[in-house]
This record gives structure tokens, sequence and C-alpha cells, in this order.
């Protein structure tokens, strides 16, 4: 195969050569940068093909340049980099300083047949290393990285470092290598405690040197279905490839366009390593990272001015004045108001400050003197406060009947000015927000020298009695209209009086409900009554039948009452309808332990049971197996007929299995098409053999899916229980999957012991 990829390469590169003197002949030549996150002659020798692959799709000759960010930076400055790629941190930083409008296209990186177009982080350390084993292991360590501004290098790390509670960089001795191989250099040296690696990496890495997987281990893995590398933090848009403002459009459609049509077969895409170019991704999530960790372009924080703020708000800092100095006039036209009605004050004030009842003489709808009674009924502290206000200065907007109190005290001083005395019932508020009803008179008093009559108001106060009433109004909506079913019953337990929620509930309208006796447990009986009045409350909850027969579930509440001599004289009781909630729960109890497909126990309810037979066969000395199944070839039945064939298939392999299996086994599904089993008293190892081939017979047997036959195998592992040195459920679970991943890698379609794959 690398003969192959070589011969292509040199087929390529031959028909490159002949394509790029016509195009530097013609005098077009770009530049392409390209940053060196690993050392400059293996991105050189990565990415020269893909600088050919565009010399000949477009007609120019592009030009490739490696560059540390420095040099990228300086490059960029005098405008020597027509086009470049870089990681996308790096490319926030370029864009607030170049004025750039965004990306051309973002890579698409391939590995071992996977694409993906995200980037993470990868922490390592040395296998050894026992103390770091978790994220919050790493404070104080010391820590190996290619630089600031590396998205997969620094950054993605350090936000997960953070929201983990560790601040790498107040805590931690950090080390700046440049790039990443020497960074998996420092940590394997061991002249740093941990390493911070972009992905992909480490594969490369691990493909020139297999040995460092028992070197390194990933601290805080990953585990995301279809991404090809080992991960340690959230995943990121891959780099950009961007081009310059100075750049003709022209020749930017040409680049954009040789860039989207790059296959992955192609040799310039696998010498990279790449799976061609999509278009731009939105590197917000990137912006999010850097603002947060307050990295470059966004480490600075405006200053703001009074004189911005003044600017800013300046409309409402004109209000504010306009308001305060007509606030400022009508406190003085109010002063001077005063000062004219004294003589009139002071003469009322004595003709009524003696009355016991609340008094209040008013003219032209204000208050112009009243007693000492009226202040405390309103709660104000002084007669003066009072005065000059109207009635509705003391009122809520709207009286309960819903007129506004200030038309509705307008009318009322329209009528009495005209000589009739009125009555009626007015609502309050005093200073402390209380509420006080009164029932107030208004008669005119016809004064020397004024045709208009002063109105002469007296008040007395019944807020006591509308609050009894409002109690008994609240009282009975409560009772009518509440959702629970409430009933009231004599002190024998026959039922008076019900709801409209009793006869909903029970099926039993007010006629028939009336004289009978409620719905209460019929084990218990009159047992309820006897507790309610002895404890003052019985609350539970049983079960009962609707009018028409339907079974229904009550939790029902009741509570003893008591007359004014201590004596039982009613029972009140409100009960609701639970059945749906019943029936909630114990819906909820299946789906929380079964798989919802195959209605095999999931993986919870799976471990429960190994833990349950684990105990049993210790007390009972026997023997169990612990079987872990996974189907071969299932991806391609998915793949080909789609998914509900697939689980058509997994339903049916699912039924074979459990029949196959003894009713005292146990069969499980994990998820996807792993499946496992528990196998209880097992009396000898031919015994098992015999059950297992069994199992991987009715596996085998075709099934008809899709309108189609198709035949899928499994493979497996088990181990025994007990063992020489006791474990947990969760170890045996893994023996057994250790030991089915050897039955995969010996052909599939077979079993194996977990001592023997272990062997």
């Amino acid at each position: 195969m690398i003969k192959a990829l070589l011969s292509h390469c040199l087929v390529w590169l031959l028909l490159v050569a002949a394509s790029v003197p016509a195009a530097v002949a013609a005098g077009d030549s770009v530049t392409l940068g390209v940053f060196a996150y690993r050392p400059d002659n293996v991105i050189n020798e990565r990415y020269q093909p893909l600088a050919d692959y565009l010399t000949l799709e477009t007609g120019m000759a592009v030009n490739l340049k490696v560059f540390n960010q420095d040099d990228m930076n300086r490059a960029l400055a005098a405008n020597q980099i027509d086009f470049f790629l870089t990681n996308p941190s790096h490319f926030l930083v370029i864009r607030s300083e170049r004025s750039l409008t965004g990306a051309l296209a973002t890579l698409r990186r391939s590995w071992r047949g996977e694409t993906t177009g995200s980037i993470g982080g990868v922490i390592i350390t040395r296998v050894e290393r026992d103390d770091i084993n978790r994220l919050q292991d790493l404070e104080k360590k010391s820590i190996a990285m290619p630089g600031l501004t590396y998205l997969g290098g620094y950054q993605a790390q350090a936000l997960e470092l953070v929201n983990a509670g560790v601040d790498v960089r107040r805590h931690n001795r950090m080390v700046f290598l440049g790039n990443h191989d020497r960074v998996i250099r420092s940590v394997l040296s061991g002249d740093t405690d941990v390493g911070f690696i972009r992905t992909g990496i480490y594969e490369e890495l691990l493909s020139e040197n297999p040995n460092l997987a028992g070197e390194l281990k990933i601290i805080n893995p990953q585990q995301l279905r279809g991404y090809p590398f080992v991960l340690s933090t959230r995943l990121y848009p891959e780099w950009p490839l961007v081009s310059l403002p100075h750049v003709d459009s022209r020749t930017v459609r040409r680049v954009a366009s040789a860039l989207f049509a790059l296959e992955p077969e192609h040799a310039a895409a696998q010498a990279a390593g790449l799976a061609g170019f999509s278009p731009p991704a939105d590197y917000q999530s990137v912006e999010m990272l850097t603002r947060t960790l307050r990295m470059p372009p966004y480490d600075q924080v405006p200053r703001v001015t009074w004189v911005d703020i003044l600017h800013q708000y300046r409309n409402w800092v004109i209000t504010v004045a306009v308001l305060f100095v007509l606030l400022v006039i009508t406190s003085l036209w109010l002063g001077r108001k005063k000062k004219q009605l004294a003589s009139e004050e002071r003469r009322l004030r004595s003709l009524i400050a003696s009355w016991p009842q609340p008094m209040l003489m008013i003219r032209n709808g204000e208050l112009v003197d009243c007693n000492r009674a009226a202040v405390d009924l309103v709660g104000y502290t002084s007669e003066a406060s009072l005065l000059g206000k109207s009635l509705a200065a003391f009122s809520p907007h709207s009286q309960p009947d819903g007129a506004p109190s200030s038309q509705k005290s307008e009318a009322l001083f329209t009528r009495v000015t005209a000589g009739e005395v009125s009555q009626t019932e007015w609502l309050f508020v005093r200073s402390n927000g209380e509420r006080v009803w009164v029932a107030m008179t208004l008669a005119p008093v016809y004064e020397h020298g004024s045709d208009i009559p002063s109105v002469l108001c007296s008040w007395h106060d019944i807020t006591r009695r509308k609050q009894a009433e409002e109690q008994q109004r609240l009282a009975l909506r409560v009772f009518k209209n509440a959702r629970e079913a409430i009933f009231i019953t004599d002190a024998h337990g026959v039922v008076m009086d019900i709801n409209e929620a009793y006869t909903q509930i029970t099926g039993r309208d007010h006629k028939s409900a009336i004289g009978s006796l409620p719905p209460m447990p019929v084990d218990e009986g009159s047992a309820i009554l006897v507790a309610a009045s002895r404890h003052g409350v019985w609350s539970g909850e049983f079960a009962a039948r609707h009018q028409d027969g339907q079974a229904i579930v009550l939790n029902l509440s009741l509570s003893s009452v008591l007359d004014e001599q201590g004596d039982l004289s009613h029972f009140v009781g409100v009960f609701s309808d639970i059945t749906r909630q019943k029936e909630i729960e114990k819906q909820l109890r299946i789906m929380a332990h079964y798989d919802a497909l195959t209605n095999l126990p999931n993986r919870v309810l799976f471990s429960d049971r190994l833990h349950q037979s684990m105990a049993q066969a210790r007390r009972q000395n026997y023997r169990l197996a612990v079987v872990y199944i996974d189907l071969d070839q299932f991806k391609p039945v998915n793949d080909a007929f789609g998914h509900d064939a697939g689980d058509g298939l997994l339903v049916e392999v699912a039924r074979r299995m459990r029949a196959t299996l003894r009713e005292e086994d146990s069969l499980a599904r994990l998820g996807g098409d792993e499946f496992a089993a528990i196998i209880v008293n097992v009396p000898d190892a031919v015994t098992l053999d015999i059950l297992l081939s069994r199992l991987l017979t009715v596996i085998a047997e075709p099934v008809w899916v899709a309108n189609h036959s198709v035949e899928v195998s499994a493979s497996m592992g088990y181990t025994l229980y007990p063992q020489g040195e006791e474990i947990d459920g969760d170890q045996l679970l893994r023996q057994a999957d250790q030991a089915m991943y050897r039955a995969k890698r010996e052909g599939k379609n077979r079993y194996y012991c977990f001592q023997d794959a272990d062997a």
C-alpha cells in the first residue's frame, strides 16, 4: 500500500512540475503560509503536496512557507502572505489586527477511515504517575505546552481546568516549548509533570513509535462515538484557511474551488492527513473560549468614563432635571396655597378636633380640617399630613366595585354639594399599606359668605365585618372551585355537602352523595373516623371505584372539626385522583430499568441483578458466568437497510437469545449491539460450552428484515465467579468485555473465557 501511495505521489508531482512553468510564466504567484505546530520539516513535507495540488488546479504558482506564530505575524504585517492556514485562536488574533472578513474554508482531518472537522485538546502524563489521574490532580504541577495562543495545545485544556476548579495560570509552572513534539519529549524525559497537545498528535507519533502507548496515559479521556482521536476536552472547529484582503476575488475563487474539489483519496490530502475542506465553520465557540479565559484578542476591558455615560444618557439627564425643576415649582405653589388657607383651617379645627368619631371637613374636594380620630384611622402622624388631600389620596386606585376612587368621590361630592346627604361604604389604604373599610356619611355644611357648601364627612370602621364577609366568600369559592374533592360530614361520617370536584372524581352527583358515606378504604372502614377524631387528622392512599366501575386510586386527608365546647361536630375530607400519577410512576420504573427497543433489562437493572446473583452464589456456594455479547457485522445491516431494519434485527436476536437461556438466567442490552448475560449455577465447563454454542447458533441463523434475509454472528467473552480474590460486578463485566475482544480478534463468531483471553 505504501509503495502504491508513493507511486501515486510521484505521478502527481510530475504532473505538477509540468504545469508550474506555465503558471510562473503567466506571472501568477501566491504564497500559502502554514503555522508550524510540529517541526518545520514535518509540516513542509505534509503540506507541499497540497501547494503543488493548488498550483495544478488554479494555474498559479502556489509557494508554501512554514512559519512559527511570531514569524507568521511579521510576514502578515509585511503582506508577504496571500493565504494562511493556522489554528482558530491564532486566526481570531490575526482577524482583530488585520480586519479580515472571515475564513475561506475549514479543513477536515482524516485518520484511518474516520473524518472530522473538529479539534480539541489532549492532556498527557507518564503512565507511572499514579498521582495524576483527574483534572484536579493537575493543580501545582509543571505543565509543558506549545504556547498561549494554541487552541488545542493550551486554551481548550485551560478552560476545562477552570471549569473543574483549577486555574493553571495562577498555581502551575508553565513551560512553553514552541511545538507539540517538544511537549511530548519533555513529558517523557520527566522535565515536566504534564503536557498539553492538540488532538491527532498522539496518534501520529504513536504510528511512528508504537511503544509510546505504554509510556503515556491520557487524563480526563472523552468517549465520543465517531471521533477518531483521543480527547480530553470539548471540541471546537478545525483550522481555517484564510485569504488576505489584498488578494483579488478571482484568485480567491480559484483557490476556494480547488480546495473544495480536493478528495480524501487524493495524494495531496493523504500526505497532509486531510479529508478535504468544507465551507467555513462557525468559530463563535472559540470566541467564547478566548473571552472566558481573557486571551488575545479579548484580553483588554474597555474603559467607560463619566463623559461617555453623560453622552449616552443625556436625554434622561435632561428629563430628570426638568422633573426636578417642576417638583420645586410645585412645592413652592403648595406652600403658598397652604398659607392662604391657614386662617380657615384654624377655625374649623377647633370645631371638630374633640369629636371621638373620625370627622373631616372637605372643601372643593380637598380636606381642610380633621380631628385626631381621623388621623389615627388612616395611620398618619398628624392632622397636617392629611390636609390638602382628597379622599382618593388615601384610597386605592379603584374601589372594589371597579369604579375609580377619584371619579366615585367626585360623584359623591356633586350630590352632596347639591344638598343631598349621602351614605356609602368606602375602602381606604393606611400609610403602612393596610386596608380599612369605613361606613362613610357625607353631609353639606353651608358657611357664611360661600355659595358652595363644604362637606362634613364622618367615618365608622367596619373592617372586621368586611373581613369576615370576605373570608366567608373566599371559603365558599375555594370549596366550589377546588380541583381536589372536598366533602363535609357530620360527627358520624355521613356526607352533608360536597363540591363539584367530588362529583367529577367519584361519578356521584350531589343528590346521591348527600346522606351516604364518603370514599374510604374498605379494610379500615370506620377506624379512619376514629383515628381522625383521636389525632385530629388521618391521611393515606387507597384503591376505590368510580361510579361506572372503573378502578381509581385516591389520596385522602380527613380532619376533625370541634365546636366551641371542644366536642367533635364535623369531619372535613379532601381527596384527589392519583390514578394517572401511579400509572406514570409505574411507567417510569419500567423505563428506568428496561431497554425501550427489546424490553430487556438495561445496564442499571443488569448491574443490580449481577450484584444479587453474586451474593446468592456466595451464600449457596455455586459458580456463575458473566457473558459479554457483541454482534458481528451489525453496522453493515444498518448502513444497507436503515435503522428500522437494524432495530428489527436486534429485537429478533434478543428474542432468540432469551429463548435459548434458562429461566433463571438474565439477559440485558447494554447499548447498541452489545448484550450481557448472567448464567447462574454453572455445574461444569461442558454445560456452559453447550449453552454458549447454542447461543452462537441461534444468533447466526438468518433473520428476515426489510424484505431481505440477513445473517450476523456474535463474538462472546465470559468470566466466572467466584474467583481467587473478591471482585465487584463492574470488574466481572470488564473481564467478560476483554474476553469478547479476544474473540473479535481471533475471527469472530466464537467465545473466549477471560482466563484464556488474558493468557
